[in-house]
């Protein structure tokens, strides 16, 4: 129960000052009232994936708790459920501030120590994971799960909930000796509760399968994938941004195995979805448009796939600005199918914009400029432009092997454009040492 400690009168208070109390006690109660039913509506509307109603009953719940007292938890309760529909909406910069602000207000309030310092931690951990900020959310996840043990008793859903997202950080980071552990701790718990057809099971379930795609157990990943979409229709419904979630990885498995017939209608499906619940501009909506283009690059429909990248790329745009560095990888993309087209002069200013912020954000050695720097060698080599291609090809082989070993593939792929650039520029000797390098290479992954 909430205590309000308002006012304290004296033992000889008149009647007016009486009255007075039990009026502004009155509102009080009024105000708990109106803003239990409006955040519970909130949370109905969230959990329903309707972001803009919630966000809208949160924003007016909002007014209404800056005017409470200093330590009263409907203050930070309300602009940490903000924060977390924000992060829904992919507005991170409105999210963090307000999840700062809500652990700031729960620290004073509870102490560095509570439960619902580690719901913000896990919260906030959640928006840079969306970034893909792995850094930053590892720490916060590992001090929220810390508190979670230490609070709460063994097998209650919230450990289970930390559990599984330090396990998503790290099959992320490809650290997945760490993974599997907290992923298999999760499941079993939410199997007992809150049930094996839970949407917790559900999610579980997707992470497993995200960690045996990276792990290259593709069977194992699409069962996973399989099963969390039927439980997420089963729960959440057809129309959520879970469901689609897992239906999007169940399709790239399709993908991968080549089954486009299969993979197709799947991530239509997921892009309708993502339409209707975020409208055109949401880093979802452009990450479906991503994996369609991807596709239809992998049937040979290139004009398709190119007109798709650049939506994708015009989503993002919006949605990250323009300068920012995510989007070097959809630039390269749609340069490459421009690359191999009549239109090959296109692809010259999108891989020149990937290379500077792919530079600027990752440095001068970074493998991914170095992708950036072998397409630009070759759209010279294309265009007969050879003294600017070798330039490129140069740069493009020091980063990769600097970066990635003598040995990687992506070495052999620059040094086999590279001889092919000396041999039609009559260096042949210079070509052969080239070549001798990638057998070499070749020969080396063979023998592994």
């Amino acid at each position: 129960m909430m205590k309000f400690d308002l006012l304290r009168w004296g033992r000889y208070a008149c009647a007016s000052r009486f009255f007075l109390l039990v009026v502004v006690l009155g509102n009080v109660s009024t105000g708990q009232d109106s803003w239990k039913s409006t955040e519970e509506a909130a949370a109905r509307a969230g959990k329903a994936a309707h972001y803009d109603e919630a966000e809208k009953l949160l924003a007016s719940n909002l007014k209404l708790a800056e005017v409470l007292p200093a330590k009263d938890p409907r203050r930070p309760r309300t602009v940490f459920d903000l924060a977390k529909v924000y992060r829904a909406e992919g507005k991170y910069a409105d999210a963090l501030p307000l999840y700062e602000r809500a652990l700031q207000i729960y620290t004073k309030i509870s102490g560095q120590e509570s439960t619902e310092v580690a719901d913000v931690l896990d919260g906030e951990a959640e928006l840079y994971k969306s970034l893909n900020d792995f850094a930053h959310a590892e720490p916060l996840l590992l001090r929220s799960l810390a508190l979670r043990q230490k609070l709460l008793h063994a097998g209650d859903p919230d450990i289970a909930q930390a559990e599984n997202d330090l396990g998503e950080i790290y099959t992320a980071t490809g650290v997945f000796n760490k993974a599997e552990p907290l992923l298999a701790d999760s499941l079993a718990s939410r199997k007992k509760n809150p049930g094996p057809e839970s949407a917790e099971v559900a999610q579980s379930l997707e992470a497993f399968g995200t960690l045996y795609s990276k792990s290259g157990r593709r069977q194992q990943a699409e069962e996973s994938f399989r099963q969390a979409v039927s439980i997420f229709g089963k729960t959440v419904g057809g129309n959520h941004p879970d469901y689609a979630n897992a239906l999007e990885n169940l399709a790239l498995c399709y993908g991968a195995r080549r089954d486009f017939t299969d993979a197709e209608p799947l991530l239509q499906r997921v892009l309708e979805i993502r339409q209707t619940i975020f409208g055109g501009e949401h880093r979802d909506v452009a990450a479906s448009l991503d994996n369609l283009a991807a596709l239809r690059r992998s049937e040979g429909k290139r004009d398709e796939a190119a007109a798709l990248y650049e939506r994708a790329i015009a989503t993002w745009e919006k949605v990250l600005g323009a300068d920012n560095p995510d989007l070097a990888a959809d630039l390269n993309n749609l340069a490459v199918l421009y690359l191999y087209s009549k239109e090959a002069q296109r692809a010259e200013p999108l891989l020149l914009r990937a290379a500077a912020l792919d530079e600027k954000a990752l440095g001068p050695e970074s493998p991914e400029l170095g992708t950036d720097l072998n397409n630009l060698g070759t759209l010279y080599f294309r265009t007969k432009r050879y003294a600017e291609s070798e330039k490129e090809y140069k740069r493009a082989l020091e980063i990769r092997v600097k970066s990635l070993g003598e040995q990687d593939p992506a070495v052999a792929e620059t040094l086999t454009s590279y001889a092919s650039l000396l041999r039609a520029t009559n260096r042949n000797q210079e070509a052969a040492g080239m070549q001798s390098r990638v057998d070499a290479i070749l020969a080396s992954r063979k023998a592994r």
